[in-house]
């Protein structure tokens, strides 16, 4: 039993002392953070929501965004003087180096009345986060049906790729067909 406990005491110091202190360490910094977590998660809730209407806003003068379901997906009737003038659509698409996103304002004549990239951040500097870019996302305003991407000469359904960035400029061109095409469900099931 001397074995034993002489065992335990010589490990308990440079071993077991050390752990124990790292395990209290860990736990109460968790605690921490989950704390922390539980009393900011609200603040930047309300935070996130007020920075999507301010960006709605800046796509669609609107005195009202109202929330509607459509099938599995969520988007936003733009409503002025108690007439409907537009729909926001938010929308994601795989770019080159991660998840591009787009929120889309479309007339209710089916026509793109805005764009506005919300995310590119995973894309190439100098390259694909050019598209964030006025002179690339102004393009699709006044544009309606399929839009494609080519790289120099785009006509009426097209869009000129950002120089070095065609895969991120097509994952924006795929967000914003896909609100076009929520808008055509949206519009036929309104009927």
């Amino acid at each position: 039993m001397s074995k034993n406990g002489n065992f335990l005491q010589k490990t308990y110091q440079p071993i077991i002392k050390p752990t124990i202190v790292l395990l209290v360490i860990c736990i109460v910094i968790a605690l921490a953070l989950s704390l922390t977590n539980t009393v900011t998660a609200p603040k930047i809730k309300v935070l996130a929501e007020k920075q999507q209407q301010e960006s709605m806003q800046l796509l669609v003068d609107a005195d009202a965004f109202a929330e509607k379901e459509g099938k599995g997906f969520t988007y936003y009737e733009a409503v002025q003087k108690e007439e409907t003038v537009g729909y926001v659509f938010l929308n994601e698409a795989k770019g080159y180096g991660g998840t591009v996103s787009v929120m889309t304002a479309v007339k209710p004549d089916g026509t793109v009345h805005a764009v506005k990239i919300l995310d590119v951040s995973g894309e190439t500097p100098g390259l694909g986060q050019n598209s964030a870019k006025e002179n690339f996302y102004g393009q699709y305003a006044g544009k309606k049906g399929e839009i494609s991407v080519v790289k120099f000469n785009a006509n009426d359904q097209q869009v000129n790729a950002v120089t070095g960035a065609t895969i991120t400029s097509k994952a924006v061109t795929q967000a914003v067909n896909e609100a076009l095409r929520q808008f055509e469900e949206v519009r036929t099931d309104g009927k």
